[in-house]
């Protein structure tokens, strides 16, 4: 590989136009275009690239810290403004988005691991809309940095062995990057789980590597002019069409990746450093596009959040594009371009080091160290942010509203309701989460089977009297979760405790029919075992849930719940269940956020359901429960629906959260009412203690 090899500066206006479709699909179609795969191809063209031809210079130095440092300052100051940014506009204008989920991830972005934190969440990845994280889109930031640091030891190594062994340099490092590519894609296209596929730094190694791989092997091809303008055309078309072919959030980077990435190779290898894709325009939206990339989409999502417009009109859209461009634009002029390192990599021998402390005399040399505080203590500083977040959660949940102003489910007794408006704020619920979720007691859908965060933290996971000698487990998923807040009161208010044993996602069956996935299965199998060591006095779970049968109610009882009751039952373990409360959805199938929905239109009833869109007449469950004295449903249906309708708002409290869940305040309005429909059991159970 020569060294002075011409630049390719249709490879900088392709990585604009990649970029710049990556943004339009995101704001105008709601998918995944292919440019970010075609982005990373270039980014390991370029930078391994570059890597490996300082390695081989005899008089370069071989520390990685340059390049290391010289990376750091290209990419680093940008994306802590965007992130800073994007901390300031979600505390302005969404107060909704301060949530943990959020926090974590803000500090995974900081440091380059916000794909593994997005898998640890088990956020997959979504179109763009006002219940996504403004930080989604920096999964492919921390796969690049990863590589960068792969690429730089890599090439340091490859340099020590030429240098030494005086060996064909495209041979050593030509060799293991075809080994890896190989196994990357072996990893990418046999993968079963396409949420860790899509972010997993294995799984997207091959795109990065792919591109070193043709610089190693063929840059040096010499392609009839002709010929190459045809390999572009038809690699721009491929490019440029892959987000209207393919659903790239679930096939990439799986096999259908090859698309894309063929179409760039083709541009690659057919290309001559000439033409349309080199031109002023394209170069340009190549020089801005890292910037342009980061500053999109927190400023789509949170537009759709303000608006909490699915589908932002178009002039909407154009906005959006025509600001996040200004704002890449300035952020290239006086962020990236100043504090970017111009020099090259070091001689062997040469102090450098002592050269830039000089500079720190002169006003430019005295901005670019400048930068180098701040952006500590930004980081610094978001170490705290998740804390912060933390106390303002609890803070949510622990709130109370006076029942004389917000008497909630008693509107349906016939309590009179004053006017008042209505609460908690409708664009904070998202945070109002069970103490459970608020104190991380909830594994997370991704989550290895085994784990259970109560066994870490049992003192953060145990709730109502913790001193009781009666131990109730919580079991289930989010829809227990829901009711945590009551039943921590009450266990407070009657001498029980309450063990939070929850999974994301994951109800309590012994499944057969695919309800859930395999890692539920297994946890719900664990579960079994440990409610037959542990022998807790009673279990709290869902006994109903929507199965989505057309032209009937949605509420059902899947068999795998009775089958799982029935292991209760011969565990001689009794069973508190909810039913389960509707799950609001537009004519076309689309959730319906019903505290949103009753902010913006006022219309409580029409932003809830009728009660029998989703409640059968009777409860399901009690026909299927195995021992009805000791295992008891509590008909929630009661509790949240006059005789015709379910709506979104009670006793001027909020019913829903988002579009399935229960608000905090008005499960703890409905206190009472669960009681006495426990106590009995409940005392019993107590009476034999």
């Amino acid at each position: 590989m020569s060294s002075s090899a011409r630049y390719r500066y249709d490879l900088d206006g392709l990585r604009g136009i990649a970029i710049a479709f990556v943004v339009i699909f995101h704001v105008f179609v709601g998918k995944v275009s292919g440019g970010v795969d075609v982005f990373l191809l270039l980014s390991g063209y370029f930078f391994l690239g570059s890597q490996l031809r300082d390695a081989y210079r005899t008089e370069a130095s071989l520390n990685p810290w340059w390049p290391l440092w010289r990376t750091i300052r290209r990419l680093y100051p940008t994306l802590v403004v965007v992130l800073v940014a994007t901390l300031v506009l979600i505390s302005a204008f969404t107060p909704g988005l301060r949530q943990m989920t959020i926090a974590y991830q803000f500090i995974a972005s900081l440091g380059y691991f916000q794909n593994w934190e997005l898998i640890t969440q088990g956020q997959a990845y979504n179109a763009a809309s006002d219940a996504v994280s403004p930080l989604q889109h920096l999964w492919s930031m921390a796969v690049q940095g990863q590589f960068y640091i792969f690429a730089i030891v890599f090439a340091c190594l490859v340099g020590l062995v030429v240098r030494r062994r005086r060996m064909d340099a495209r041979l050593i490092a030509g060799l293991p990057l075809l080994v890896v590519t190989s196994i990357s894609m072996f990893i990418a296209f046999t993968a079963t789980d396409w949420q860790h596929n899509y972010y997993s730094t294995f799984s997207r190694m091959w795109e990065l590597t792919l591109g070193a791989v043709l610089l190693l092997f063929c840059s040096q091809w010499r392609i009839a002019p002709k010929v190459g303008k045809v390999m572009v055309g038809v690699g721009l078309f491929m490019v440029l069409s892959t987000g209207l072919l393919f659903d790239g959030a679930r096939q990439f980077p799986g096999p259908a990746a090859l698309y894309p990435i063929g179409g760039a190779a083709l541009i690659i290898i057919g290309g001559n450093g000439y033409g349309l894709l080199a031109s002023g325009f394209m170069r340009w939206l190549g020089r801005i596009a890292y910037p342009l990339y980061l500053w999109h989409w927190p400023l789509l999502i949170v537009v759709m959040n303000v608006s909490h417009d699915p589908t932002p009109p178009v002039w909407t859209g154009l906005a959006i594009i025509a600001v996040s461009v200004l704002l890449a634009q300035l952020t290239h002029i006086w962020i990236e371009q100043p504090l970017r390192q111009h020099a090259g990599r070091p001689l062997r021998g040469e102090l450098r080091v002592r050269k830039a402390l000089r500079t720190l005399k002169t006003p430019t040399g005295a901005l670019r160290a400048s930068a180098i505080p701040v952006m500590l203590a930004t980081c610094i500083a978001a170490a705290f942010v998740p804390r912060a977040w933390l106390a303002e959660v609890e803070q949510l949940y622990t709130v109370r509203l006076d029942p004389a102003v917000y008497p909630g489910v008693r509107e349906l007794e016939g309590k009179s309701v004053p006017d008042a408006e209505w609460a908690p704020d409708p664009y904070s619920l998202t945070r109002r989460v069970g103490p459970a979720w608020a104190h991380w007691c909830v594994a997370l859908q991704s989550a290895d089977p085994d784990y259970v965060p109560y066994d870490e933290r049992p003192e953060d996971c145990t709730f109502g009297d913790t001193r009781s000698k009666v131990t109730a487990y919580a079991i289930g998923g989010s829809h227990t979760d829901q009711w945590t807040q009551v039943l921590d009161a009450l266990g407070k208010e009657h001498g029980f405790k309450v063990v939070a044993i929850l999974r994301q996602g994951c109800p309590a069956t012994l499944d057969e029919e695919g309800l859930v996935d395999e890692e539920c299965e297994r946890f719900n199998e664990h579960l079994l075992d440990r409610l037959e060591q542990d022998r807790p006095d009673f279990v709290i779970t869902t006994t109903t849930r929507p199965t989505w049968q057309p032209d009937e109610p949605m509420e059902g009882v899947p068999d795998g719940y009775v089958r799982f009751w029935r292991e209760l039952d011969q565990l001689g373990i009794p069973m508190v269940g909810f039913r389960d409360n509707p799950w609001l959805r537009e004519p076309d199938g689309t959730p319906r956020m019903g505290a949103l929905c009753a902010a913006d239109t006022g219309d409580a009833e029409a932003c809830g359901t009728p009660r029998a869109v989703f409640y059968r007449e009777e409860d399901p469950s009690l026909a299927l429960l195995p021992n009805p004295e000791e295992q008891i449903s509590i008909d929630t249906s009661e509790l949240i629906c006059d005789e015709e309708n379910c709506p979104a708002v009670l006793g001027n409290i909020y019913v829903y959260r988002d579009d399935n869940h229960l608000t905090n305040a008005i499960a703890m309005s409905a206190k009472q009412q669960v009681w006495e429909s426990m106590r009995d059991l409940v005392e019993s159970i107590k009476n034999k203690k």
